[in-house]
């Protein structure tokens, strides 16, 4: 089926190896091709390979445990930033400025005359609007950054404890953690002179030097629990005959809430429709998130199509770009042929 596409896609050096799936209806297709790691050796990937999902923490945990805390009553969209978090200087911005990457706050931030944790936070804390709240969509690390903190104030609880209370355990995610203890099951990421080959260990600097666990980054899984995930939202919410989100929510994370400048459209903590990411055959209600180590989540919930490809792009270094020139075909192309999941 799409085991040699996604092979051609290694001989053409767009990852070293990637782990995927594709589900359409009730037919799903899993595969695994390529090298898990191509430095300090060659090592075979394999189908439980563990990889640093990167951004996608932000629509895996991040963004699941607001709307928890929306579902609770705990906070409201239009709540201001600076309620939860008294050291945010911004009196405008809410958090669904955040949600929707229309806050101002910076994209990226030359952090690297912080030296700890506290620091970091600090710099973050003090920086100052790239452009007027609410007239542009920039994507920001800094905005779950903060939604992560908001999160950890209001249940009074790390977020690693509370992805695991609230997200991984109720969907049955065992093999989905923040810092996992099994790094040889991990596929490596950058090598870099000043961190060697980074494995196992997250790869976005900012999330590592605030201990890994953070509300932008520091996630770990494989392909069959992030299958779990896409499956809930494909039902509205629903695992098996039991609950887990309501529906409601889930269409508030696919309502087209903002547009930015350059076209890009976001919901509540996604992106939003066709895009240079998601190609060009999807439909309008389809929400897709990217990590920048090389995964793609697309869940297409009128054609009920889901693709979730997991990669590590940047081993051994980020200069390779090539997945982001190839995402769009790669996705039409199983738009074009997802048929041969029924009729292989």
């Amino acid at each position: 089926m799409f085991e040699n596409y996604f092979k051609k896609m290694v001989k053409l050096n767009v990852f070293p190896g990637c782990n995927y799936a594709i589900i359409h209806n009730d037919k799903i297709e899993v595969g695994s091709v390529g090298a898990k790691a191509l430095v300090p050796k060659i090592e075979k990937n394999d189908i439980n390979t563990l990889y640093d999902i990167a951004s996608l923490t932000k629509v895996l945990v991040t963004n699941v445990l607001i709307t928890k805390l929306l579902e609770e009553n705990k906070i409201k969209l239009d709540d201001k930033v600076n309620k939860y978090l008294p050291k945010f200087k911004y009196d405008n911005i809410t958090i669904f400025h955040l949600l929707t990457h229309s806050s101002g706050l910076i994209a990226d931030v030359n952090w690297k005359e912080v030296n700890n944790k506290e620091e970091l936070i600090e710099f973050f804390y003090n920086k100052k609007l790239y452009y007027e709240t609410g007239t542009d969509v920039v994507y920001s690390d800094l905005n779950f950054m903060f939604l992560g903190f908001i999160v950890e104030k209001l249940y009074d609880k790390p977020l690693d404890v509370l992805a695991y209370k609230k997200i991984f355990k109720p969907l049955h995610m065992n093999n989905t953690y923040f810092n996992p203890t099994n790094k040889e099951l991990c596929a490596p990421t950058e090598v870099t002179d000043k961190r060697g080959v980074v494995r196992g260990i997250v790869h976005d600097e900012k999330a590592c030097m605030i201990g890994g666990v953070c509300g932008a980054a520091g996630v770990f899984s494989n392909i069959f629990d992030l299958v779990k995930f896409v499956t809930m939202i494909l039902n509205d919410g629903m695992i098996g005959n039991k609950r887990f989100i309501d529906k409601k929510y889930i269409d508030l994370w696919a309502k087209p809430f903002v547009k930015g400048k350059e076209g890009n459209v976001r919901g509540l903590g996604w992106g939003i429709g066709k895009s240079k990411i998601t190609g060009s055959l999807c439909s309008d209600n389809t929400i897709y998130h990217t990590g920048f180590t090389g995964n793609t989540l697309i869940i297409d919930r009128d054609n009920k199509i889901a693709i979730i490809q997991l990669s590590n792009r940047i081993h051994p270094s980020r200069d390779n770009k090539l997945l982001m020139e190839k995402r769009k075909y790669i996705f039409n192309y199983i738009y074009r042929n997802i048929d041969k999941i029924h009729n292989p």
